[in-house]
């Protein structure tokens, strides 16, 4: 029994059984063993657009068993949530990726067990990596993953440079540029602005506040300069919540719903400036954007010089703003920000525009 042919539930995940696992997990070749129980507890995810949960499985004794854990990921129920995968086809996307993009990147992501079918209301099933170590936004990036992701993001983007993208369907990635989606972003920073100012007033220095105001009306002009220039693959929520850390340091990426075809930048931008602590990212910004650019060119990018990708970090910190006062109304919304997470991610790429002076490279 398929999760959808059963009694209506508050969510795809309340709806997983033993019976559907089992054909599966035996569909996909991960085992032969029928699942016998299965034990479902909600993970607390920072997601606006999806919902999590643990699935401990119990197997019979009789064949090799699979996977004791899985992580179950699904659309989420709240009418934000519904809406905004209505509009912007987050679950789909990440299933593309999963399902037909995941082979040919560079990059390690979770195993995925089952890619999920929207239609029928089946979730996805992804590798547990709870064992990991996991990024924490708040706490900070140090130098030393810092530096790791700098490279596997040089790796990424160089892997797809000027090209089209795995799979050879752009249409499927996400563009700011898109019309539908640069008004939804237009309307989110112009219906911000006013409580942002209210927020950060003598936080942060006047001048970036009343840039973001005046530039609001015309925000589509904002992602179409920062959309200018050599295009690549890029995952577009690139930020340490998002990302995993195997006992080497190896990074695991997660989160894969707004993969896109954007400037490189973009993803080295986010990153940083919402991710790093102000002071340590004042010390050390440059020395990893030349890091960044110095991977492109060794896995064999030209034309690109150093100069250019400077000039690009800095202006791609003005798309980083949009995504930070969404999550800062999406806490609002949902209750709160206990970790302050949004505050955190908001105020330090304000500062971090601040003093690059953002806005001048309009």
């Amino acid at each position: 029994m398929t999760p959808a042919s059963r009694a209506p539930a508050s969510s795809w995940i309340d709806a997983i059984g033993p019976g559907w696992l089992t054909k599966v997990l035996s569909a996909t070749g991960m085992t032969q063993a029928a699942v016998l129980h299965v034990e479902t507890r909600p993970l607390p995810v920072a997601s606006a657009a999806g919902e999590l949960a643990r699935l401990q499985l119990t197997f019979e004794p009789t064949r090799p068993p699979g996977p004791g854990t899985i992580i179950a990921k699904a659309p989420g129920t709240g009418p934000t949530q519904r809406a905004m995968d209505a509009a912007m086809g987050l679950f789909s996307r990440e299933r593309f990726v999963y399902a037909e993009l995941a082979g040919a990147l560079p990059v390690r992501l979770p195993r995925c067990y089952y890619a999920g079918d929207h239609g029928k209301q089946e979730p996805m099933l992804l590798e547990d990596l709870g064992a990991l170590r996991m990024g924490d936004q708040v706490t900070g990036l140090d130098r030393a993953d810092a530096e790791r992701l700098v490279d596997t993001l040089a790796d990424l983007h160089a892997a797809f440079w000027e090209s089209d993208p795995p799979g050879g369907d752009a249409s499927r990635l996400v563009s700011w540029t898109d019309p539908a989606l640069a008004a939804m972003l237009t309307q989110l920073v112009t219906s911000g602005v006013a409580a942002l100012r209210q927020r950060y007033a003598g936080r942060v220095p006047a001048p970036v506040l009343t840039a973001i105001q005046d530039a609001a009306p015309d925000w589509a002009v904002v992602l179409r300069r920062c959309a200018e220039g050599p295009q690549t693959f890029v995952h577009n929520d690139f930020r340490l919540d998002n990302i995993f850390f195997e006992p080497d340091g190896q990074p695991v990426i997660i989160d894969w719903q707004l993969a896109g075809r954007c400037r490189g930048t973009q993803d080295l931008a986010y990153l940083l400036s919402g991710s790093m602590a102000t002071e340590a990212l004042g010390e050390c910004w440059d020395r990893l954007v030349r890091r960044y650019h110095a991977g492109l060119s060794a896995a064999g990018v030209r034309g690109y010089d150093l100069e250019q990708c400077r000039f690009h970090y800095r202006q791609s910190l003005l798309y980083t703003l949009a995504p930070g006062i969404a999550m800062l109304g999406q806490m609002q919304l949902r209750g709160g920000d206990a970790r302050g997470l949004a505050d955190t991610l908001v105020l330090r790429t304000l500062m971090h525009a601040s003093d690059l002076d953002a806005f001048a490279t309009l």
